[in-house]
């Protein structure tokens, strides 16, 4: 088995041995949303408005598989995230589907109105599959 080791300059490299070495830590930088419009690529999000609620479009799931994507409300507002460049009507947030969930899907994703609320998911190609969240996230159609 080969050895991988990991550096910010080089990624991923193969060498001789075995086992995994990061020599520093994989990490994305927060970018700022403050005013609505659309996220075009995987990544780390902090949503903030001083005048209201914002709306923030997602790409198409299929546009990057495996892609994560994180967000985190930064002021006190129920920011929404939508799939509206998905087909009408898809409902392409899932949520886990367990307990008492009444509705853990939908075509659009709204953060409680509470600083510090805030969701990551993965794309499967289809869904944006939420795999954790901090605070109350409703999902919509």
């Amino acid at each position: 088995m080969p050895k991988v080791v990991y550096t910010a300059a080089k990624g991923l490299v193969q060498s001789a041995g075995s086992g995994i070495t990061f020599e520093s830590t994989p990490s994305s930088a927060v970018q700022a949303i403050t005013a609505a419009g659309a996220v075009t690529l995987p990544g780390v999000y902090a949503i903030s408005s001083s005048i209201g609620a914002l709306t923030v479009t997602m790409p198409l799931a299929s546009a990057f598989p495996g892609g994560v994507y994180s967000f985190r409300n930064a002021s006190v507002h129920g920011h929404i995230l939508t799939g509206s460049t998905e087909t009408a009507g898809t409902r392409v947030f899932a949520g886990p589907s367990t307990g008492a969930a009444a509705n853990s899907n939908g075509a659009k994703l709204t953060f409680a109105a509470l600083a510090g609320c805030g969701a990551t998911m993965i794309s499967d190609g289809t869904n944006f599959c939420v795999m954790a969240n901090s605070g109350t996230l409703t999902y919509g159609a």
